[in-house]
């Protein structure tokens, strides 16, 4: 009789072992699914990190090419290169509405504007579009293009803007200047006016008088001759 007991206590000793060995199996597996998903999220942060990276040495790159540092141009492709989209179009926006001494600047330049402002959004989109890890080499390489496009085309943009800048203050200035022109010479016509006026009430008088009065003289004379 005590052998079935036995028996039935070795195979419970089994059920047991087998258990714990699946249970160990699978907390083993949980804990390598942990670790396998920690190794695919940072490599997805480094592979993002790695496109920002690019992305951004190359908008750099073409930054420099624009010239002097000091120009909305340059401030906005700054911004938009080290991803402060928000503060680029805020730029866009107060440089054109500083220009309130030329209100034909607004109005010349606000399509403008506003193409920049979807042109930056354009690139953010772009630059922050969810699973680009997920994309094949090509993809990446397409959508990397089309963000240069975009900001080679912003760049176009702005320069227009600060071209119709200058043209503006030219034309301000030439119209200054014949506003000027024409005063000076309002102001000449009336002196030389004045002046006709005084000497044909002074001079010109005087004058029809010394000769009418020679010519008085000189008749007096002549009559006085041939005694008449």
């Amino acid at each position: 009789m005590a052998k079935p007991s036995r028996s039935r206590s070795s195979c419970l000793r089994a059920s047991r072992f087998l258990l714990l060995s699946e249970v160990q199996d699978a907390d083993e597996s949980s804990e390598m699914s942990k670790h396998i998903d920690v190794a695919l999220k940072a490599a997805e942060h480094q592979h993002d990190k790695e496109m920002t990276s690019r992305f951004s040495a190359r908008m750099q790159a073409s930054v420099k090419d624009t010239g002097a540092v000091d120009t909305v141009r340059n401030t906005i492709l700054s911004y938009v290169a080290s991803e402060s989209y928000d503060r680029a179009i805020e730029e866009l926006r107060k440089y054109v509405e500083s220009k309130t001494e030329f209100p034909q600047f607004k109005t010349r330049v606000e399509r403008y504007a506003d193409y920049s402002v979807d042109l930056i959004n354009a690139v953010k989109a772009k630059r922050s579009f969810p699973g680009l890890q997920n994309l094949s080499m090509s993809k990446q390489q397409d959508l990397f293009d089309r963000v240069m496009e975009h900001f080679d085309d912003l760049k176009v943009t702005l320069k227009k803007i600060e071209q119709i800048d200058r043209e503006v203050k030219v034309e301000d200035v030439r119209s200054t200047v014949l506003v000027v022109r024409a005063a000076v010479y309002c102001l000449f016509a009336v002196v030389t006016l004045g002046f006709i006026i005084e000497l044909s009430r002074g001079v010109i008088p005087t004058a029809w008088n010394v000769i009418d009065h020679a010519l008085t003289v000189s008749t007096d004379f002549i009559f006085d001759k041939l005694g008449l």
